[in-house]
């Protein structure tokens, strides 16, 4: 693949079965699309003012790119453009692998393209201007409370109008001059929704969407596809493509030329390499994400060594810190909020238990895994980055220098190897799969595909096929022991990958995680504090190329972001400290102490009125936000500039044992203790600072003890919880307990408690934090 073809910021399809997802997400904007909001608090939904929806144009935004334009691209008779919504980059990837079908069975052309980077003032008109068959087609992820994700947040605004949020599911008549006029009348479209039937608004993006181009006159190929992410998404997925490609087929008027007929033909990789040894370092990659495809510099800033920041040198103009320009912010502080705690797992006698990396103790039939929740702080001073409690922040990990080794070894990759820069954008191989690929996940069925290609045992492709085929066989033989791609090449020998299959097509990039910031805005605005519990667990995993017979090897496993967040807590990340050149400037931040975050906003709040009563529910660490919110109430009545008292504050917590997984036990004491000297002050001005604060725990395996959960405290306490929450007009946070109490303290029928716990919502008094 040439160098121009990274100059795209859509993929497009033209030549091979495979798009190039793989090396830099942050490629796909040849413009940038850091926001434009004026202060930098992540992304936001533009207001109806900044899209205008008379003329359906986004106003304000430069160089974004069209549907006219985009199609112009694309060299066949019919065309495909698909567009994802998507806040883990599951719809992006489920987009992609439809392009490649699309390509491989009808000689269609694709491009993959993500909503934020487009421009639809053209998707009305778009197909008077065409004279191919086209289909837009649409991924789109539900997030939160019935959102779109933030890469959608500006599309779904203008094209609904500003309707069809949250509770607002009556949308089928906006009654608007596109509706009216059916101005949709040209467009075929396709819709795959992600969500999770857990959440009360599952779907709602993907059926709102839906429902507006069926009133505007679109028309809509295939069936409406929806994956649940509670169940399998995957199946989902794989149930619906079939019934999307036969219904393409007959749009286009094409026939098949995919399935099994084709896998004899060899796969042609999508671009090749050569090593770059010549290249000036300003030019190279060392583990930055840049929006504007240039690697990023950086200066010394304020503070010494034990508290440096560092300043960019390489960007034109002030950043705006976001998922494609995350802010490298510096580690304050971090400390493990877990006592001495393990969880076991019990393994069968006849599997084999290799040595147990750091973290995992294997005894008998047995493995313990040591449980930590690391607090850790990052440095926002002189960065113009901002949040309110609430909010969310974005991390980006690192895979670990064991994961790395073990693919570069499965490769067959030596160290040198390792260290070559083979991109037309480049870094080094070993850069990449630290930074930039997720080489610990799961290999997929379409993936295996793709392997097959490459082995020269036909007893080995046999088998392939067979798991590419068999989705039963699949799921218990790769995708229940989560096998990864070091861990198959191990299991099929004779498979040779070349390396630009495995980084542009085989490999996915490394997606951002997010957590609830659990420290107060008000009391801490240059920093920002997560809390997260390191995931852990082990395996067992058969060889594939031997018998159901055959013992089954124990497989070590960690959470991507979480076992990084460990890592640097530990100071044991292993990633490299730059030193500076001749000009003070260095390649990168000191990533053993600097982490790429962005904040994202939420919907999550603590009430305006500080006087408002609430009531927070939140076990393990879902307490996390309301530490911050704890924290803020507390630093709102010790400063005392209110001119109401702070309202009635409620904690029900829960976690296993108070002495091991007690989180911030000793510091919300440390708040109650406060709030309790302030009541029986003999100072008035002390006494007028105090207020209602109660926090109640749950413990649900403490020996010789009957299990409690926080649910079961709220029910004890029902007549109190209601009152606060009708009677006060409190806010709140769990569902179906609130509608018990709706109906057990309210007198209320079972509807009537359903109508009472959403005007709760609507109004603003009830909150989920949802994930």
């Amino acid at each position: 693949m040439g160098e121009s073809a990274f100059d795209t910021s859509d993929i497009i399809i033209v030549a091979v079965v495979t798009v190039a997802t793989g090396l830099f997400l942050w490629w796909r904007s040849s413009s940038g699309s850091a926001s434009d909001a004026n202060s930098n608090k992540g992304t936001q939904p533009a207001s109806r003012d900044e899209l205008s929806a008379k003329e359906g144009t986004f106003s304000g935004r430069q160089s974004k790119k069209t549907i006219t334009g985009t199609l112009e691209t694309l060299q066949t008779e019919h065309k495909l453009l698909l567009f994802y919504g998507s806040q883990t980059g599951t719809a992006e990837d489920l987009a992609t692998r439809t392009a490649n079908e699309v390509y491989a069975n009808f000689g269609v052309e694709s491009a993959v393209c993500d909503l934020e980077d487009f421009d639809f003032s053209d998707l009305l008109t778009f197909s008077a201007e065409t004279d191919a068959k086209v289909v837009i087609g649409f991924f789109l992820a539900t997030y939160g409370e019935g959102e779109p994700t933030d890469n959608a947040a500006d599309f779904y605004e203008w094209f609904m109008d500003g309707r069809g949020k949250g509770e607002d599911d009556d949308i089928e008549d906006i009654g608007d001059d596109i509706q009216n006029e059916k101005q949709g009348t040209g467009i075929n479209y396709l819709v795959f929704g992600l969500g999770n039937k857990t959440y009360e608004h599952y779907q709602s993006m993907g059926r709102r969407v839906a429902r507006r181009f069926e009133a505007i006159g679109a028309k809509r190929i295939g069936p409406l596809g929806e994956g649940d992410d509670d169940g399998s998404m995957e199946d989902d997925y794989l149930a619906w493509k079939p019934k999307a490609l036969e219904a393409l087929s007959a749009f286009y008027g094409v026939k098949d030329m995919g399935g099994k007929a084709n896998r004899g033909i060899p796969h042609v990789p999508l671009f090749n390499l050569s090593a770059e040894s010549s290249l000036p370092d300003k030019s190279v990659f060392h583990g930055e994400l840049s929006g504007d495809h240039k690697p990023r510099r950086f200066k010394d800033g304020p503070g010494g060594d034990d508290k440096r920041q560092f300043v960019e040198v390489s960007a034109k103009k002030r950043i705006l810190y976001d998922a494609k320009n995350p802010l490298f912010s510096r580690v304050i502080a971090s400390r493990n909020l877990f006592s001495e705690t393990y969880d076991e797992i019990k393994v069968s006698s006849t599997d084999i238990v290799p040595s147990p990396p750091k973290h995992f103790t294997a005894t008998g039939s047995s493995i313990k895994v040591l449980r930590h929740c690391i607090h850790m702080e990052f440095d926002l001073s002189n960065t113009g980055l901002r949040y309110e409690s609430g909010d969310h922040v974005g991390i980006y990990g690192a895979n670990s220098v064991e994961h790395v080794t073990a693919l570069a070894q499965a490769l067959g990759l030596s160290t040198g190897a390792l260290d070559e820069m083979p991109f037309p954008n480049p870094c080094s191989v070993r850069t990449a799969f630290t930074h930039y690929l997720a080489i610990t996940s799961p290999i997929k069925q379409h993936q295996l595909e793709l392997m097959a290609k490459y082995a020269t045992s036909e007893v080995e492709k046999e088998v392939i096929y067979s798991l590419v085929d068999d989705r039963t066989l699949y799921i218990e033989k790769i995708e229940t022991p989560q096998k990864n791609l070091a861990e198959i090449l191990k299991d099929f020998p004779s498979v040779k990958l070349p390396l630009q299959v495995v980084l542009g097509e085989l490999l996915h990039p490394i997606v951002v995680r997010y957590y609830s910031i659990s420290s107060s805005s008000k009391k801490e605005p240059q920093t920002v504090s997560i809390t997260a519990v390191a995931v852990r667990y082990a395996l067992p995993q058969k060889s594939l190329m031997q018998n159901d017979s055959a013992p089954a090897h124990i497989s070590y496993k960690e959470g991507l972001v979480t076992s990084y967040v460990n890592r640097l807590h530990e100071g044991t990340s292993g990633l490299p400290t730059p030193s500076a050149d001749a000009e003070g400037v260095y390649s990168s931040p000191a990533l053993p102490t600097h982490v790429p975050i962005f904040i994202r906003t939420s919907s999550f709040r603590l009430p305006r009125d500080c006087a408002a009563p609430i009531i927070m529910i939140g076990p393990g660490t879902g307490v996390a936000p309301f530490r911050a919110f704890l924290h803020e109430r507390v630093h709102i009545a010790a400063a005392g500039t209110s001119k109401k008292p702070v309202g009635s504050t409620w904690l029900f917590y829960g976690c296993r044992r108070t002495e091991e997984d007690h989180l911030y036990k000793d510091e919300i004491g440390t708040l109650l203790n406060t709030v309790e000297s302030w009541k029986s002050s003999t100072d008035e001005t002390e006494k007028a600072k105090a207020f209602d604060l109660r926090v109640m725990n749950a413990f649900s395996r403490v020996p010789g003890q009957p299990k409690v959960y926080v649910q079961d405290l709220v029910s004890k306490m029902g007549k109190e919880v209601y009152d606060v929450l009708d009677k006060q007009r409190g806010y709140s946070d769990v569902s179906v307990l609130l509608h018990k109490l709706g109906q057990e303290y309210g007198g209320r029928s079972e509807e009537e408690a359903k109508k009472w716990v959403k005007n709760l919502k609507t109004t603003g008094k009830y909150h989920e934090d949802v994930w």
